[in-house]
This record gives structure tokens, sequence and C-alpha cells, in this order.
């Protein structure tokens, strides 16, 4: 994808050159990215038919075939509302600011304080479905369970599998480039070779400290010491003594997202962040050569084999990489320097000078989350921020919008905009509701702020659902696009309302900050600042939200992860041995479970939207069965973990202002009702289901929170304000 983005990143450099008004009608408009009618990349060969064998049933019909209606062919009513006609009210005890909001709107989103997604879709004494009562199943409850798999999928995969390669990586290269140094000793490449071991030394020593303790010379360790020390504290920017001008954010490297649930993760998570982070810079000529010999060790050592397979997995799942590592310098250093990396060539100035020459004609990464000097302008981030990383953190859309939208791309000297919103990211994929509220704040008067974002709006444009569809991150972003931005002919008033385009809003942003907290450790993290049957009842109907792109390129993620994992031999599991199943096949069976349950949602949904009704199954199946199929996709993707965390909430930092001080944190508190006037056989009718809260903060660079400390706090009801504009849809 990488020469996609490049040719991309090119006509959005030239959109950028071209002034724009400064009005959000002025923006170029942004189409719907289009269902594809094929999905093949590197990864996996689409072939549903294949796929839906594995289902003990007839499956559903294949999520890519879903065909849109020109316009809204179904029933749903619109408002305004007189309550005294609408079923069930007395059962939700609104009160009169809520309901005046169902009135107005035809739904209302209220504190539900529920911990998970499927409670609502169970019959409890509130909303008994052998009474009547319907559900309206959401986008937001199978967005959340595609978070619940991916986030363990990724956890068990570090444990079982990323860990120990990544610790063998530092090991191997370590002993490699400590003999590489004894080698250089008394020559000119001394200095550079002492500090590729160093490198490796701290990386070894965040990973395993037994190992490091054991194998890392005593003389070493002395000046590994404080940045072990500097990493597990996890607070301050802190010079890198090996490294000339080199600061570092050591508040990254406190373990948060899911890595605080073992010892093992919370040493995974500091060691990869070390190793994805640390950048020997090319402008330096002892930081190039120490990233010549840190790669030659590696090399030499036989660890390239694990590297790869870390860096495959990662590239599968997330993206690729933002910054020059092996991949790149390798083919040119032996080009320059011969295949073995000879020391004596390596010390070769001239050399050096044309493989500096060579890196810097490479591209240079395109998310800037390296601590840079106050009053670092555009021009000078290319030399500021190219060099060698081993790991080197993700390339991801949004993370490259919201760096396009603050200083230095936007604002100016004395008045920057330093942290980005969750808004950028849904305004850039086109929902012209995100850039109204950030017209509202303000953000949008910042100098350049309208035209880098036309500009990442024509870039979207030029983006394929194959593009999008190369890795599982993209892929992500892909299905929260027809919550942002969509065409209003096939869907109904309801949904075309500025309320409800506002909780579309919400959803998507809910989604994103979980995506966000699953990838925390890989995602380059832009900086800103100065540098089946049963019994009917008849009189229950239930109703999928008719927005059914959203559920069936879930259903493609899901089916793609499965079809990943096969081909990789990850989740395999051998049914008749009479054992328990295994963590990685149950995560496996999750995976499989999600894409089925959600082409099944996304068929009916698009049934709403055509006026097709749903048959007797399918009503059966939403009233009895969709609660414990979603509670089942989460059950199985915990089932590994030692202690599944009882609530759904989570929280992250997306972005950063050192220089400041501060983060941008968002998060999701417990999960809310929403109740939906629909119509049945016995007239208007309001059903339920279950929403994300969403929650946008600054906080101090060395508090970023863990789960654990937000989980507190939402069940102390210690939580920041919700969004203002949240209340067009929602009262407490």
């Amino acid at each position: 994808m990488r020469t996609t983005w490049l040719s991309l990143l090119t006509l959005v450099l030239l959109l950028f050159a071209v002034p724009t008004a400064s009005m959000q009608g002025d923006l170029p408009p942004v189409m719907p990215v289009a269902n594809p009618d094929t999905f093949q990349n590197a990864y996996v060969t689409w072939d549903w038919q294949a796929f839906g064998e594995q289902w003990f049933s007839a499956p559903p019909p294949d999520p890519l075939t879903i065909a849109l209606p020109d316009a809204y062919m179904g029933s749903l009513p619109s408002g305004p509302f007189d309550l005294a006609q609408v079923r069930f009210l007395d059962d939700t005890n609104l009160d009169a600011a809520q309901r005046d909001l169902l009135a107005q709107n035809g739904f209302v989103v209220v504190p539900g304080g529920l911990d998970q997604f499927e409670d609502p879709y169970r019959n409890d004494s509130t909303w008994d479905v052998f009474t009547g009562h319907g559900y309206w199943v959401t986008t937001d409850a199978m967005l959340h369970a595609l978070y619940v798999a991916f986030s363990n999928l990724l956890n068990f995969l570090e444990t079982d599998e990323l860990y120990a390669r990544v610790q063998n990586v530092a090991l191997e290269s370590y002993q490699a480039a400590w003999s590489q140094y004894e080698a250089a000793q008394g020559s000119a490449l001394e200095a550079p070779a002492r500090v590729a071991a160093l490198y490796y030394a701290v990386a070894l020593g965040l990973l395993d400290p037994d190992a490091y303790a054991g194998t890392v010379d005593p003389a070493l360790q002395a000046d590994a010491a404080g940045l072990i020390d500097a990493a597990n504290s996890a607070e301050g920017r802190l010079d890198v003594p090996f490294l000339t001008g080199y600061q570092e954010d050591f508040s990254q490297y406190k373990p948060r997202g899911n890595y605080t649930t073992s010892d093992l993760l919370q040493r995974y998570f500091r060691g990869m962040m070390w190793l994805g982070r640390i950048t020997f810079l090319a402008r330096d000529d002892e930081s190039l050569q120490a990233s010549l010999l840190a790669l030659r060790a590696m090399e030499q050592s036989g660890a390239v084999a694990d590297w790869a397979a870390v860096s495959d997995t990662l590239a599968y799942f997330i993206g690729p990489t933002d910054n020059l590592g092996p991949a790149d310098y390798l083919p040119l250093a032996q080009a320059i320097y011969g295949d073995d990396l000879p020391l004596d060539t390596l010390a070769d100035m001239s050399r050096l000078a044309q493989f500096r020459a060579e890196v810097q004609a490479l591209p240079g990464p395109r998310i800037n989350n390296v601590v840079r000097p106050i009053g670092t302008e555009e021009e000078q981030l290319d030399e500021a921020t190219r060099g060698f990383r081993l790991f080197g953190q993700r390339f991801t859309f949004d993370g490259y919008a919201m760096q396009r939208l603050i200083y230095p791309y936007v604002g100016e000297a004395g008045a920057e905009r330093t942290l980005p919103s969750g808004l950028d990211v849904a305004a850039a994929l086109g929902s012209d509701v995100a850039y109204n509220l950030l017209a509202e704040q303000g953000d949008t008067n910042y100098a350049n702020y309208d035209t880098n974002m036309s500009g990442l709006r024509a870039e979207v444009n030029q983006i394929s659902g194959a593009d999008w569809l190369e890795n599982f991150y993209g892929g992500w972003l892909m299905a929260l696009q027809p919550l942002w931005n969509r065409t209003e002919q096939p869907y109904p008033p309801l949904m075309n309302s500025d309320a409800w385009r506002l909780r579309d809003l919400q959803a998507g942003l809910g989604s994103w900050a979980e995506l966000k907290h699953a990838t925390v450790l890989y995602v380059a993290q832009p900086m800103g600042g100065l540098g089946g049957g049963g019994e009917y009842i008849a009189d229950t109907t239930n109703y999928v939200e008719p927005n059914p792109l959203v559920f069936s390129r879930i259903a493609v993620l899901a089916a793609s992860v499965v079809q990943g994992l096969d081909a990789r031999g990850f989740a395999q599991q051998d049914f008749t041995s009479g054992g328990p199943p295994s963590g990685s096949s149950m995560i496996r069976e999750a995976f499989f479970r999600l894409a089925i349950l959600s082409a099944q949602t996304a068929d009916m949904a698009n049934k709403h939207l055509w006026g097709i009704p749903l048959t007797d199954d399918e009503q059966i199946f939403l009233k009895y069965h969709f609660g414990e199929a979603l509670w089942y996709v989460r059950y199985a993707s915990e089932l590994a973990l030692a202690e599944p965390p009882k609530m759904a909430a989570i929280v992250t930092d997306v972005a950063s202002n050192p220089d400041a001080g501060t983060v941008l944190q968002v998060g999701t508190g417990y999960v809310d009702y929403i109740y939906v006037i629909t119509d049945s056989p016995q007239g208007l009718q309001l059903t339920r289901g279950s929403v994300y809260s969403y929650y946008e903060f600054v906080n101090a660079i060395d508090n970023r929170l863990t789960d654990e400390d937000w989980r507190a706090m939402v069940q102390a009801g210690d939580v920041p304000a919700r969004p203002g504009w949240i209340s067009r849809f929602f009262a407490e």
C-alpha cells in the first residue's frame, strides 16, 4: 500500500497549495466509499460461499453483495410524534426532557449505567419480549463486538507469539552487537558500535530483565540503567545520551490499554515502545553509522526471521510502518557496502555520504512523533524526524489526518493548534456534521485548517474500497464511514435528521476510541505543539438499524481475519482430542461468529431499506437469540483471559503535546440505552437498544490514564463532561 499512499500524498500536497473558501459548504463533496464487489489482497482471497460452509445452517447472503435502493422504500415513521400513540412508553421511566426529545426526533438516548452492550438485548423485568417489547439492534453493539474480538486477538498473539519473537530479536541482536563492538574497538566504529549494543541492551532490559542481567556486559548495564529506569517510570521528556540532540517522551512508556493485565504484556509494551519509537536520525553521522551497525547485528544474528514475522503480522492487522527500517535500509546498505556489510567498509565516510543520500531519497515519515525542538517549522520536520526504527510505528489515515490538522501544518507562531480532535477524523472522512461542530468551536479559524481539510477530503475520494481493506485497521475506518458520510436517498427520514446524524457521529467516535485503544502500542501518534426456532409472539416487532454497509463491512473484516489466521496457522485446533479448546481457536470462533452475525444483520438492515418485511425466523432470532449471539462473541474472545474486564468502558490517548505537557484522551463510559419509535402491526411502538457513550478531554502528559484508572472514575461518577453537541439526542 506504500506506493498507493505515496501517489496520494503527492496529490494532497498539490491540493494543499490551492486556496479554498473557509465556508463549510465550499468544501469538496465527499462521496461514500463504494462497497467493493471483490475482496482480494495480499492476505486473503474472498470466497464467502466456502466460508459459509462452516456454518451449521445456510449462511446469510454474501455481505459484499449488499445493494442499496435508489430511494427509501421502508415504513419507518418520521416525527414529530404524539407519544400517547406509542406503545410501551410508560415502561421506560423517561422524564419530561427525555420524552420531549423522543417526541421531536423519534428517538432518544438516555443513561443506561450498563456494563456490557448485550445487556439491553436480553429479556429482563423492564423490557419483557414475551409481552411484546421489541429490540433495536444498533451499529454500536456490533462495532463493539468487533473491538472485543480484535483487542483480545492482538493480546493473545502478543502473549503467545509476538513477545517471544521480539525478545529473541533483542537478545540475539544484542549478542551480535556486543561481538561487533568488541571487533570494532580501537577503530573509527568503536563509538557507534557501542551505541548499537546499548540500544539492544535497553530493549532487552525492558523485555526480559532476567536475560538482561545474565547477558549484558556490566559496563553497558551502567549506561543502560538510567534509560531503563526512565522507561519504567514513564515520566518526562529526557535526553537519550547516546543519540546526539535526541529527546524521548518517556510518558509514552506507561502501559495502558489492554497492556496492564499481566507482567509479560507490560514488559512487551515497554520493549516494543522503545524499539518502535527510538530513531537513529539520518542527519547525524554517528547515529547513521549506529543504525547500520544495529541493522548488521540483527542481520548477522539470524533474528531477521523473527523480525519479519512480527512486522508482517502488524502490517496485516494495522498497516505499513511509517518509518524507515530494516526493509528500507538493508538493500541500500548491501548495494553500497557489500552483502555482509563488512566493518571496514562501514567505516568509509564517502560511502556513508552516499548511503545518506539514498536514505534522503526515500519517503519520510508522514506522522511526526519524534520530540522536536521548540519552534520547528514545517520545512524542518523531515530532517528532524527522518531516520531508522527497528519496529517503526504504523501509518494510519486517521493519525495522518490529525497530524495535518495541527501545528506546524495548521496555525501559525503564536496561534498554534496544538492538539487535534476526534471530530477532525470524522470530518476528514466526510462528516459535514463534525465539520460544523469544529467551526462552531473555532477550530476552522486557524490558518490553513480549511485548506488542509479540503486536501484530506480530496485524498479520501481517491481511496478505493480495496485500498481501505488492505489491512484490518483501514477496513475498520471504512466500516465507520457510512456513519459519518452517506447519501440521503436510500435511508429513512429518521436517519437523515440532524439529531440522528449527531447520534451516528457519536457511534463512530465511540468505535474509533476503541480502535485507538486496541492499537495504542503500534500506531504512530501525532505530536503538536511548538515543536434458530421457537415460539413466536406475533406482537413483538424488532428492528435492525437500517445502515447495512456498516454491518456488511464488519462481516468482511471478521471473515478476513479468520482466513488470515488460518493461512498463518495461528488458530489450529484438533477438536477430536477431547481436550479443552485453545485460546486461539476460540478467538477464531469469535471472529467466525461475528462474521456470520454481521452478515445476518446487514441483510436484515437492507431489507428495512427495501421495504421487505423480516421473516418470522428473523424476528425470532432478534427476539430470542441476538443478545446471546452478541454475548458469545465476547465470551469466546475473552476465554483465554484470566480476568476478563467486567465493563466495556475504555480510555486511551491519541495525540500528544510535549511542550505544553498535555495529551488528548478519548474514551467510552457506561453503555447507554437508545429508544426508537418504530412501526408494528399494532401501531407505533418503542424499541430498545444499546449505544456508546463518548468522552474527549485534555489530560496531563505524565498522567496518561489506564483502563483501571478510568473505570474507577466512571463508577464513581467522576468523569469529564460529555460533548455538548449530544444534547440534540441525549438527556440525563
